[in-house]
C-alpha cells in the first residue's frame, strides 16, 4: 500500500470517528434532557429579584456504562471527543428557563442547578425568588427577600435520614405534627407528583371568631412532608412550609422545584 493511500485511509477513519462522536453527543444530550428536564408578593405570586451566583457543581450524567466508555474512547482519539466530554460537565451548572402555571396563568421562570455532594442530590431552584442555604444536617431553600414578621415562615427543607425506614419516618412526622407543631393532620397519601413519595400534611388549627364562625385564617400555617422510599437504610425528607394564602404562590412554586429533585447514586 502506498503512503498516500495509507494517509487517506487514516484521514477517512478519523473523519468517521468525528461524525460518530457528533451524533453521539446529540443523542446523549437528548437522553439527559428527557431524564432531568421533562419532568412575588408574600404569597409568592409577583416578587421579582435576580441574584447571580455560582456554586461548586456536582456532575450528574444519566448515561449508560456503554455510553460513558464510548465518550472516554472518543476523548482519547480526538480533540472533539475531549471537548464533548467537557461540555457535558458544563451542561449542569447553566441556568435554564422553565414554564410553570400558577392560578391558570403560564409563567416563564429562571432556574439554576443546586447540588449537595455529601447528601448526593440535585435540584433546580427558582433563582429569582429563592436561595439555597446549606446547613450541617439539612439544606433550606429560602426567600431571597424575607417576609415581614406578621407572615408565617416560608421555606423548603431537604434532609437525609440514615438507618431508618420510610414507615418509621412517616410515623415520627405524624407524631411531630400533632404533638410538637400543634397542628392538625389533614392529609396522608402515596403520591407520584412532584416526586414519588409518602406525603403527610399538617395544618394549623381552625379558629373561632367573635361571631362564632369557625374556619382557617389567611395566615394558617401549612407543613407538607414528602418522604422518599427507603434505599439502603436511608430516606430523604422534603419539608415544605408556607401558609394558606401562599398555597397557590409559594406552595405551587415549591411543587415545581421539587419535580427536578433527584438522588444521585
Amino acid at each position: 500500500m502506498s503512503r498516500d493511500n495509507f494517509d487517506k485511509k487514516i484521514e477517512l477513519l478519523l473523519q468517521q470517528q468525528t461524525e460518530e462522536a457528533t451524533h453521539l453527543k446529540k443523542e446523549t444530550w437528548n437522553k439527559i434532557s428527557d431524564e432531568l428536564f421533562q419532568n412575588s408578593s408574600p404569597s409568592g405570586r409577583t416578587a421579582r429579584s435576580k441574584p447571580k451566583k455560582k456554586r461548586k457543581g456536582l456532575v450528574v450524567v444519566g448515561l449508560s456504562t456503554a455510553a460513558v466508555i464510548t465518550l472516554l474512547l472518543f476523548g482519547t482519539l480526538t480533540d472533539q471527543g475531549q471537548a464533548m466530554f467537557q461540555n457535558l460537565k458544563e451542561m449542569f451548572v447553566d441556568e435554564k428557563q422553565e414554564e410553570i402555571e400558577l392560578e391558570g396563568q403560564k409563567e416563564e421562570t429562571n432556574v439554576q442547578l443546586e447540588t449537595n455532594e455529601e447528601l448526593r442530590y440535585i435540584i433546580y431552584v427558582d433563582e429569582e425568588r429563592y436561595k439555597m442555604v446549606e446547613g450541617e444536617e439539612s439544606d433550606r431553600i429560602e426567600l431571597i427577600e424575607p417576609l415581614e414578621d406578621r407572615y408565617p415562615d416560608v421555606y423548603m427543607e431537604i434532609t437525609r435520614i440514615e438507618d431508618t425506614t420510610t414507615e418509621e419516618v412517616v410515623a415520627a412526622i405524624k407524631a411531630e405534627i400533632e404533638r410538637d407543631e400543634k397542628m392538625e393532620l389533614r392529609r396522608e397519601e402515596r403520591v407520584t407528583e412532584p416526586i414519588e413519595a409518602e406525603m403527610v400534611q399538617g395544618m394549623g388549627l381552625e379558629y373561632t371568631n367573635d361571631a362564632g364562625k369557625t374556619g382557617h385564617q389567611w395566615d394558617t400555617p401549612i407543613h407538607r412532608y414528602y418522604v422518599t422510599d427507603e434505599d439502603e437504610g436511608q430516606v430523604f425528607v422534603i419539608k415544605q412550609v408556607y401558609f394558606l394564602e401562599a398555597a397557590e404562590g409559594h406552595g405551587a412554586r415549591f411543587h415545581y422545584m421539587l419535580e427536578s429533585f433527584k438522588v444521585v447514586k
